[in-house]
């Protein structure tokens, strides 16, 4: 592989990040950006009650594509930690937007990332000002817009996919797109 780098996505119970809001799914695409290559390597739903989260969140979590009713058959938070550690340690991992993903969670426990991987700039930071979040918490909705006026042929696969995962390989296949015209 070349450069390879992880492409990490998630989906998330409110705007603030933590600690007032927490992780509800991950995906995470390993990505070689020289050979056009993605490949999804971890996903996970975070086991939670509903009715501790409040309608407020929930409603939130719906409106960024998230499946509420996932979250009965999600793994536990520790578990689901340990294993995308696993994964991204000692590699090169990046986001879509570094603000939402990064500032917000990945640098606090449990998720904390410290020294644990080096982080790329953000795949947004390579766009064009219309692709790009005015608000960390536009991720999802940024991604799908620019992911859907790139390619016409969705060589993701993604169709009307909204998953953590299906965002993950959105970005990855944005970045493989920068990265064809010299811009990643």
């Amino acid at each position: 592989m070349g450069d390879r780098i992880f492409v990490i996505e998630t989906l998330f119970d409110g705007a603030e990040g933590y600690p007032y809001d927490e992780i509800l799914s991950i995906g995470v695409c390993s990505v070689d950006l020289d050979e056009a290559v993605v490949e999804p390597v971890f996903e996970a739903v975070i086991a939670k009650e509903p009715k501790y989260l409040g309608k407020v969140k929930l409603d939130y979590a719906e409106s960024k594509g998230f499946d509420v009713g996932s979250l009965y058959v999600g793994e536990p938070e520790a578990e689901v930690v340990r294993k995308f550690k696993e994964i991204v340690k000692g590699g090169y991992v990046t986001s879509y937007d570094i603000r939402q993903e990064f500032n917000k969670y990945f640098i606090n426990n449990p998720w904390d990332l410290t020294f644990e991987a080096e982080v790329m700039p953000s795949i947004m930071n390579r766009q064009p000002i219309s692709f790009r979040c005015k608000y960390p918490e536009d991720e999802p909705d940024i991604i799908r817009k620019a992911y859907r006026r790139m390619f016409k042929n969705d060589p993701a696969g993604i169709g009307k996919g909204r998953t953590a995962m299906d965002l993950a390989k959105m970005a990855s296949y944005i970045a493989i797109n920068l990265r064809s015209r010299g811009k990643y």
